[in-house]
């Protein structure tokens, strides 16, 4: 089988979440099941390519140069693609594999960690997230548009079953805006903690 993936970079960082700061090499697929209007990356069909599982693992295993062996796979919607032989072969060239996924669709193999963000306010008909007992988070972070509040907190800490949660102000034209909120919103709900993009900030791919 092949996957279509966008691209492939590092060494880096990862500049989200738990395990900002860690360096890391990251694999994006193409395709998406939605359309953020903030979503600033590109995920199209277009200039990407069609990889094998073994040359993913090995272009990625060229890449760590620091022998970090994380891979951090994004998209897109990672999961749309994300297969038991894709798995099996990261693990063989030794990778522990961090996913981030918006929480629609089911993984067919198991990852080390699952982040989900999930967006509903960009959902079709066809999408919805999935429970618990189907996708198990290690931590949830959510993008703090003008769309989330507290309410919409309180839904997702009673669906997902997870250690860590995160709130991340929307870096678009209206930052300065969802950085007030997002700081309100964790004075007010301490479980919540703030991430910020750390790798735009670092000037880092």
């Amino acid at each position: 089988m092949a996957y279509l993936v966008k691209e492939m970079f590092g060494p880096t960082l990862q500049g989200e979440g738990f395990h900002t700061g860690r360096a890391c090499v990251f694999l994006r697929f193409a395709v998406c099941n939605l359309a953020c209007t903030w979503c600033d990356t590109d995920f199209r069909r277009e200039g990407a390519q069609q990889l094998t599982a073994g040359e993913i693992a090995s272009r990625l295993t060229r890449l760590d140069s620091g022998g970090t062996r994380m891979v951090v796979v994004t998209g897109g919607e990672p999961a749309l693609q994300w297969d038991g032989k894709l798995a099996e072969a990261l693990s063989d060239a030794g990778f522990r594999v961090h996913m981030e996924s918006n929480g629609t669709r089911p993984l067919e193999a198991p990852v080390d960690w699952l982040t989900i963000s999930p967006k509903p306010q960009f959902h079709t008909r066809a999408d919805s997230l999935l429970k618990r007992d189907v996708l198990r988070a290690s931590e949830c972070k959510v993008v703090a548009d003008a769309t989330v509040t507290d309410d919409t907190l309180a839904g997702y800490e009673s669906h997902y079953d997870c250690e860590h949660w995160f709130l991340q102000p929307c870096m678009d034209e209206h930052y300065d805006d969802s950085l007030a909120r997002t700081l309100a919103m964790i004075q007010r709900r301490p479980r919540w903690r703030l991430s910020l993009q750390a790798h735009k900030i670092a000037g880092v791919p």
